[in-house]
């Protein structure tokens, strides 16, 4: 007769070719909802029993290795085609649970227990016992009591929900001393987000460069609030007008097609921006003097608004921008302009008082409440700082009468060549992208 498992999976075979034709379409509405609950349920209790032969393939003297396989997962990937990674997901969830949860494992058997919900529990009890450091050690007691909860609440909780109460189940399984432990858990987390901070610099040559970053989860919460502060979805009026509403400094919708933009992009301008508004007197010196970025360009091209510039910033990263780049970023960042004539001459290393002080700054929000821009209600405190009638680049002066407030959006249009602006009696500009 052969083995039971075997016979189980024939007889999953023969009522699978059974169920192969016929039309779903005539299911009665009882019949819907019992068949479609009765599906879900033994998927799970098949994958269990998947998960219970993978151990057992990958097992010493498996198949896996008398087949030549690295693994199970190598084994299972290679003859299924379901790709290495979730073959190895399979793999491990199925150690765990023959090794260590096996009231996890036989929940999902039994079909208490749901695969998503699996997951999660087994997740959180795995990180109740990886390497824990001296004095961090969850006595078993406790780990069979977290366990037997978890399980328990799988009848009544989501996976979302019960990867909440995973997060806490000390709390609930042994209170007296789980802030303890708690606190030596997070303090050692801590340490190892610190030590596995990195921030990489990789430029594609195509004028734009890949930024990857692993940082720690408060200063990633912080950088994701500070950036939806300019973009979240509340900002987005729906209308394709060129201007931010609210506290948003972008438009949610690209100005030419009229369609959403994805909430990468927008982050990813956020993030320019944010840079851009740094604080220069913040900064810390380097070699000596405040941290700067030196701009070289000739001087009809600083005047035109046409040609292209070259910044050199950390002695070392030289980059070429647009002309109109160039002059956007004289405004308001911390670069110093070395304006070359026509024999390479230096004619101008910049002047003491290009930037806005924060009191003429406060001085113009008192008659300056929101952006230049016609139309654009983003709060002056938001905002750039712009030299309106006379260009920085044009020998314009850092004059409370000269300074404009403009969002970090239109003050782009401000610089942008494929734009014209026109200035209103009352300071106000308005747009208009060049045909």
């Amino acid at each position: 007769m052969g083995h039971p498992i075997a016979r189980a999976v024939g007889l999953v075979d023969e009522a699978l070719d059974c169920a192969k034709g016929a039309d779903p379409s005539f299911l009665s509405e009882g019949e819907q909802r019992e068949v479609l609950l009765g599906l879900s349920r033994q998927v799970d209790q098949l994958e269990r029993l998947r998960m219970r032969v993978l151990g057992i393939l990958g097992a010493p003297g498996g198949v896996a290795q008398g087949d030549g396989a690295k693994s199970a997962a190598t084994w299972v990937a290679g003859r299924t085609r379901c790709g290495y990674g979730s073959a190895r997901a399979a793999e491990k969830l199925a150690e765990a649970l023959d090794s260590r949860w096996r009231l996890v494992g036989a929940g999902l058997e039994d079909g208490s227990v749901n695969l998503p919900q699996a997951r999660v529990i087994v997740k959180a009890l795995e990180a109740l016992v990886i390497d824990p450091l001296p004095g961090e050690e969850v006595p078993d007691d406790v780990l069979a009591r977290a366990e037997a909860h978890l399980v328990e609440c799988a009848g009544v909780f989501t996976p979302a929900q019960l990867e909440a109460l995973g997060a806490k189940i000390l709390a609930v399984v042994a209170p007296a001393t789980c802030e303890e432990h708690e606190r030596k858990v997070l303090e050692r987390a801590e340490r190892r987000a610190n030590a596995a901070t990195r921030l990489t610099f990789r430029k594609r040559g195509d004028g734009a460069t890949d930024v990857a970053a692993r940082i720690p989860d408060q200063m990633a919460a912080r950088l994701k609030t500070f950036l939806e502060a300019w973009t979240s979805p509340k900002q987005d009026d729906g209308k394709d007008t060129g201007a931010a509403t609210g506290l948003g400094a972008f438009p949610h919708r690209d100005p030419a097609t009229g369609l959403r933009l994805p909430q990468e992009r927008l982050h990813g301008q956020a993030f320019c921006a944010f840079l851009e508004a740094a604080d220069p007197s913040r900064v810390p010196a380097h070699g000596g003097s405040a941290t700067r970025v030196l701009v070289t360009m000739s001087l009809e091209a600083l005047r035109s608004g046409l040609g292209t510039g070259s910044i050199l910033s950390n002695g070392e990263d030289v980059t070429t921008l647009s002309a109109g780049q160039v002059r956007r970023l004289a405004c308001q960042a911390q670069i110093i302009p070395v304006v070359l004539g026509a024999k390479s001459q230096v004619l101008d290393q910049g002047r003491a008082s290009r930037f806005f002080t924060d009191g003429q700054r406060t001085a113009k929000t008192l008659t300056q409440r929101v952006c230049g821009a016609e139309g654009c209600s983003v709060p002056s405190t938001w905002c750039e700082a712009h030299h309106g009638r006379d260009p920085w680049g044009h020998g314009g002066r850092t004059d409370l009468d000269d300074l404009l407030f403009l969002c970090p959006w239109h003050h782009q249009r401000a610089h942008d060549p494929e734009f014209t602006t026109v200035q209103h009696p009352d300071g106000s500009l308005r747009y208009h992208r060049r045909t």
